[in-house]
């Protein structure tokens, strides 16, 4: 009885975590390939030898507060992102990197901005779900080509962006939230 029920607890944790990493067969097909891979900061750096604001947990990563931000330590230049992000309460701020420091807000009020080129880009708050449930990202970044969807819709796209080359990274601006499903389709890499 006793094996049964860690069986039954370790196969379910396993299954958790499968969950939170995964490619669909279609991106398995089209080159994509994980970013992060629900058990280690494998690829992944910040300022600090331990990523203080930062903690691996039911293979989600999760953002626990604090001001350590985490960037891949590969550099990129045109692909196609994909990610999962779920806040965890109101007023919540955090934000996703591009080629260095191109930031797209992910805060409450302004999520979706792309702050390089504030002008062009715009805020897209109503594409956003409640806290406590998923988004999901789509970035394409192609030469100055630029653009994001937000849960399925197309929210903007540019011709201006004028970084070239850089590592992708998330924004600790002390406000929890989870992450999942990174994953990302190099067309070009440095």
């Amino acid at each position: 009885m006793i094996r049964t029920l860690v069986l039954s607890v370790a196969f379910l944790a396993l299954a958790v975590n499968l969950q939170a990493q995964e490619l669909s067969e279609a991106e398995k097909k089209e080159s994509f390939r994980l970013l992060f891979d629900g058990k280690s900061f494998d690829g992944w750096k910040t300022s600090d030898k331990t990523p203080k604001s930062w903690k691996i947990e039911e293979g989600l990563l999760k953002l626990t507060g604090g001001s350590s931000h985490l960037f891949t330590k590969d550099t990129f230049e045109d692909f196609i992102l994909r990610l999962e992000w779920r806040p965890a309460k109101k007023g919540y701020n955090s934000g996703l990197f591009l080629r260095g420091n191109n930031q797209i807000q992910m805060l409450q009020s302004d999520g979706g901005h792309l702050l390089s080129n504030a002008k062009e880009t715009k805020a897209v708050p109503n594409l956003h779900k409640a806290p406590g449930e998923w988004n999901e990202w789509e970035v394409v970044c192609i030469g100055s080509k630029i653009g994001l969807k937000v849960n399925g819709t197309q929210a903007w796209e540019i011709d201006t962006f004028k970084a070239k080359k850089g590592p992708i990274g998330i924004e600790a601006e002390g406000h929890a939230i989870d992450f999942k499903n990174l994953r990302i389709k190099v067309l070009r890499k440095d």
